[in-house]
């Protein structure tokens, strides 16, 4: 009788033990940027709220264009992190708030991740100052090298 004891205890433990693990990798989910931002983005255009109200009602801006000043961009990211992996994005928009010359809301457009794809990257790049090896640095390092092999 002891010997069934143990052996439904030790299976207990081992079921619960798994299940609390597996409980464990579930991951969290986490917001970046305004929340709530649906519900109070339709408010905007509806009122013709100026910069300042805007700002009032959502916050400071993600980032404005640097062209047009007249362009307010506020980013709303929503991912899954799951133990040690790279984190997930579940939902990524951008809201675009477009204000006339009287500083009011007229426009508001919404880019979510298929639109990234739109965007074109320049493959440029610039080369970093001082990472080159100057003239004399070669030099002496080839005569160095000379030196000791020797």
């Amino acid at each position: 009788m002891k010997l069934i004891y143990k052996n439904t205890f030790y299976k207990f433990l081992i079921y619960s033990l798994l299940l609390i693990s597996l409980n464990a990798c579930s991951g969290r989910i986490s917001n970046h940027g305004v929340l709530n931002i649906e519900k109070k983005i339709t408010t905007i255009i509806e009122r013709k709220l100026e910069k300042a109200e805007v700002e009032a009602l959502l916050g400071p801006p993600s980032t404005v264009s640097a062209f047009e000043f007249n362009k307010w961009y506020y980013i709303n990211n929503t991912m899954k992190h799951l133990a040690f992996f790279k984190p997930e994005i579940i939902n990524h928009k951008i809201y675009e708030i477009i204000f006339n010359a009287e500083n009011q809301a007229v426009e508001i457009n919404t880019y979510d991740e298929k639109d990234l794809n739109k965007i074109t990257y320049n493959k440029d790049y610039t080369e970093t100052r001082g990472n080159k090896k100057s003239l004399l640095n070669n030099i002496l390092k080839k005569a160095g090298s000379r030196s000791l092999s020797k």
